[in-house]
């Protein structure tokens, strides 16, 4: 299923530029009253729902007012339920379906969380919809190499395209590390009418050129050797999910996971006034492994 959001911190920076730049225009002769709704605190409600078997979460937080040093913190809620069926409370703010769980391709899902969080006694109503996108199985996967026969390489991958619309994700998996667990290292496209739609691709993705190391996280690199297997998550995703990572990309916060809640501006489909989003994800698996070249070491 790639989140990039505004961070908290580069949010209160550029209200505080703008508000001193506003100040300097009035020339500071009479007191300015700065009051804006979107400055306090707002309910975010996250999740998606994948094909792949396993426990799928809807996590429940609040972000912090613009002016004051608190984190986002989880919010409980007194109801969450799938498609009618209460979801299991594992954490504060966390929900989720339990272990077993697979999203149908093609299914509609419907969302609804239950939540006092204005604190009045009466519970606010939230819902969201998705529909499941069905599997676009990845044929294969090859590294090509950019300069004959060593590094840097890139990955191609194989795949029948359906007509009409269709939004894919790639996340990189290094041996059992999930590399694109960040919005930058996270790979999104779309096929439509005006590109390849309807044929057999071979898509090389530029999102992650393969060299002897990667970049990490803090200024870290995560180094390859010959003989690490390279996997590419396929994902097919549903459009508001789409359009919500898409948006995100361009926030160009790497400091929060991928499947976090926004911490910016992203538009999402809560209804009710909350933010976050709640989509799916069919998805597809093909590996590789690196050769022994003399680009890459050796473990």
């Amino acid at each position: 299923m790639e989140f990039q959001f505004l961070t908290i911190k580069d949010i209160r920076s550029a209200t505080l530029v703008w508000l001193l730049l506003l100040l300097l225009a009035a020339g500071c002769t009479e007191p300015i009253a700065l009051r804006s709704d979107d400055m306090e605190p707002r309910l975010v409600i996250t999740g998606t729902l994948s094909t792949d078997p396993g426990n799928q979460v809807v996590e429940i937080s609040s972000t912090a007012p613009y002016f004051g040093s608190e984190l986002p913190v989880n919010i409980e809620a007194t109801e969450v339920r799938l498609n009618g069926d209460s979801l299991r409370r594992d954490a504060p703010g966390i929900y989720s379906t339990g272990e077993n769980f697979a999203a149908l391709q093609g299914e509609t899902y419907l969302l609804e969380v239950w939540i006092d969080y204005d604190g009045d006694g009466k519970d606010e109503y939230y819902t969201a919809t998705t529909t499941v996108p069905y599997i676009h199985a990845l044929e294969s996967l090859v590294l090509k190499s950019l300069s004959g026969a060593d590094t840097p390489f890139v990955l191609v991958a194989g795949l029948q395209d359906t007509p009409g619309e269709d939004y894919y994700g790639g996340a990189l998996w290094i041996n059992d590390v999930l590399y694109s667990n960040r919005i930058l290292r996270y790979y999104i496209h779309m096929l439509n009418d005006y590109t390849q739609d309807g044929e057999y691709l071979r898509y090389p993705i530029p999102e992650w050129i393969i060299t002897k190391s990667l970049v990490w996280d803090n200024g870290g690199t995560f180094d390859l050797y010959a003989g690490d297997v390279l996997t590419l998550e396929l994902q097919t995703l549903s459009k508001e999910y789409y359009l919500f990572l898409a948006e995100a990309k361009i926030e160009k916060n790497q400091q929060f996971p991928l499947f976090s809640g926004p911490r910016g501006n992203v538009t999402g489909n809560i209804t009710g006034g909350a933010l976050g989003i709640f989509g799916s994800y069919a998805s597809s698996r093909k590996s590789v492994t690196l050769p022994v070249c003399p680009g890459l070491p050796s473990r």
